[in-house]
């Protein structure tokens, strides 16, 4: 009889253990990170664009949604998550409004302070917004929430033959690093 209580007893604390884990979701409470991309998830885009994969762009794409995660505070998706919003401040205000004008976005996020992105070879396709005031710039990266197509990446696929994808996942919800070369 003694057997019987102590399994029981058991098996109640089991039931209770499980009972915490039920619903939850993992992701929900997981901190904002990158996630890289394969020529298999992608796929949908590059047939979207008739462009092939490109795991180099893919790499590039990966360091910039590295940088969109590694600053959570200064993130925040829109109301129905179908955009994620990323600020930051510029210090090289006039090399990278200089940069982003004549489209030489591997050395504007470079002096962003991204990392080495190489060559000025690519375009996102994400809407950047930089505002001047001051002498000091604030820039926006604005994600489109993954299974999106924008009028910023039809603009950016024109004459375009190479895809890369990465992605920022935030509370669940993946927002895509998307650039063409």
């Amino acid at each position: 009889m003694k057997n019987w209580k102590k399994l029981l007893a058991c098996l109640l604390v089991s039931l209770m253990a499980l009972t915490v884990f039920t619903a939850c979701d993992a992701s929900v409470g997981a901190p904002m990170g990158a996630k890289r991309s394969t020529a298999e998830s992608a796929k949908a885009l590059c047939d979207r664009f008739k462009v092939s994969y490109s795991e180099e762009l893919s790499d590039k794409a990966y360091t910039i949604a590295s940088w969109v995660a590694g600053t959570e505070q200064s993130c925040k998706p829109s109301e129905g998550k179908t955009e994620l919003y990323r600020w930051a401040s510029i210090d090289k205000v006039a090399e990278v409004k200089t940069c982003l004008e004549q489209q030489r976005y591997a050395t504007a996020f470079e002096n962003m302070g991204m990392g080495i992105l190489g060559t000025d070879d690519f375009t996102p396709g994400f809407d950047i917004d930089c505002t001047l005031q001051n002498n000091k710039a604030d820039i926006c990266f604005v994600l489109p929430k993954d299974g999106r197509v924008t009028d910023t990446m039809t603009k950016a696929a024109k004459g375009k033959t190479k895809l890369g994808v990465a992605y920022v996942v935030d509370k669940g919800v993946s927002y895509a690093v998307v650039l063409f070369g």
